[in-house]
């Protein structure tokens, strides 16, 4: 096993005395194995370890006794031990459990500057894993089961017990005299994952007992079939997505397979939950939302939104932005700070004419003449603006609407006025009363800051 191991850190180049390696360390018979044998190989190659705990706090004097456990053993060994202990009153879930873990990793990632994750995981796991996925109605990516390299937000992860079955983990420490800890919690089949491994895998190797085996070799199949798949599908992405949003037309028109498949990754990327009924909501959704100008939005998490509108299909972090009162004067040339933007106002010098901008873009030319009292601020309750070859006026809502303006940008947009009539909404639309006779008299920018 070691020089498995030791192989497995070759292969991701980890075998360097400057790195710094953090380890999931329970204290149970996987952790401990997976801990005396990086032990053993840090003591010839140099790198650090520390072993991190994580008390749940779930079974009071046994997970005391556990912890203690796993501190002697480090402190025999010469081994870094840092744990914490969760406050009373948390969840008694697996996920709950699992997002703990995550944010106890990710503060001491930060801590210790580390390199890497270790964590126990083996051939066994992965069975459990993908029997659980499946009657989660993850798909085929949930064949690919646990993968020995991963990627945290935070930090790489290595697992590099994958190829061992929990009896060659048993195997390892009865031969080194090691004294795992035994979690009396992995009995309690009211666990999914508990149920699975007592009573769906046992069964199953009745019929083949190296079922272990078969689903890691299914694993790295599914591996490889999704390999191809992401490079298909990269194609497609590069001619949908257009700066930061995928082009809804586009996106519509390609088959109903892989438009779902792009859901699917959506989620997997965006780390939700995910299913096939979340995703054929989200599919039919998106393909409502594509006849509407203006755009519809369907919430995903508490803080994150999926906006859909007949040209476009994005994200959206802050739903409803806090609202800015504030307006600024305008009263000369010069440049003018509005929270992340910069309003440029200028003489128009040049005694020919300039060659004029689309509405949508930041710059405007225009006749400035006669025209006083201007302010600076975003939308209220009453604007009106004449808009550009028009005779009347109209709502600015309702011109927002017609040009199909997003809902939530609408109170981001930058304008110039008079009073409450707009004379420059800036990107969407410029007033009659702005049109040039002759020769500009200013010319408009906002840029970013």
């Amino acid at each position: 096993m070691i020089n498995k191991v030791k192989n497995f850190l070759k292969k991701h180049e980890l075998l360097n005395p400057e790195k710094t390696f953090i380890v999931g360390f329970s204290g149970g018979f996987d952790s401990m194995c997976m801990l005396d044998i990086l032990r053993r190989l840090s003591l010839k190659n140099g790198f650090k370890l520390i072993a991190l705990h994580l008390n749940h706090n779930w079974r009071g004097k046994e997970a005391e006794i556990e912890q203690e456990n796993c501190e002697n053993y480090c402190k025999n060994n010469d081994i870094e031990f840092y744990s914490e202990t969760l406050p009373e009153g948390i969840q008694k879930t697996e996920t709950v459990a699992r997002e703990k873990r995550q944010e106890f990793f990710k503060k001491c990632y930060k801590k210790y500057n580390a390199d890497g994750l270790f964590l126990a995981h083996t051939k066994s796991d992965n069975t459990e894993t993908i029997l659980y996925r499946l009657t989660k109605g993850t798909g085929v990516k949930g064949l690919c089961g646990i993968l020995e390299k991963s990627q945290l937000d935070f930090c790489n992860v290595y697992r590099p017990l994958m190829d061992f079955s929990r009896k060659d983990i048993v195997r390892y420490c009865t031969i080194n005299k090691l004294v795992p800890n035994n979690d009396s919690s992995n009995s309690d089949i009211k666990y999914a994952r508990n149920f699975i491994r007592h009573q769906i895998i046992s069964e199953l190797k009745t019929i083949n007992p190296k079922i272990d085996d078969v689903f890691r070799n299914l694993s790295k199949i599914a591996i490889s079939e999704q390999n191809i798949i992401k490079e298909y599908m990269s194609k497609i992405k590069k001619d949908i997505e257009h700066d930061r949003y995928i082009i809804t037309n586009k996106f519509i028109n390609l088959s109903k397979d892989i438009q779902n498949k792009f859901i699917l990754d959506f989620l997997i990327e965006q780390n939700l939950d995910y299913d096939s009924k979340k995703v054929e909501e989200i599919y039919e959704f998106i393909n409502k939302s594509a006849r509407y100008k203006s755009g519809k939005t369907l919430s995903l998490t508490k803080n994150l939104w999926l906006f859909v509108s007949k040209e476009k299909m994005c994200t959206i972090q802050d739903l409803e932005p806090e609202k800015i009162t504030e307006e600024i004067k305008i009263d000369k040339c010069g440049l003018y700070e509005f929270h992340n933007k910069i309003f440029k106002i200028e003489k128009y010098q040049n005694k020919s004419m300039p060659k004029f901008p689309k509405e949508n873009e930041l710059t405007a030319y225009v006749n400035l003449e006669n025209i006083d009292d201007l302010t600076l601020r975003t939308r209220i309750h009453g604007d009106i603006i004449q808009p550009f070859g028009m005779k009347g006026t109209m709502k600015l809502k309702k011109l927002l609407i017609n040009k199909g303006v997003e809902k939530f940008k609408r109170d981001d947009i930058l304008l110039l006025c008079q009073n409450n009539e707009v004379l420059w909404a800036s990107g969407v639309c410029l007033n009659e009363k702005l049109r040039v006779k002759q020769l500009p008299t200013h010319i408009l920018k906002i840029e970013n800051r």
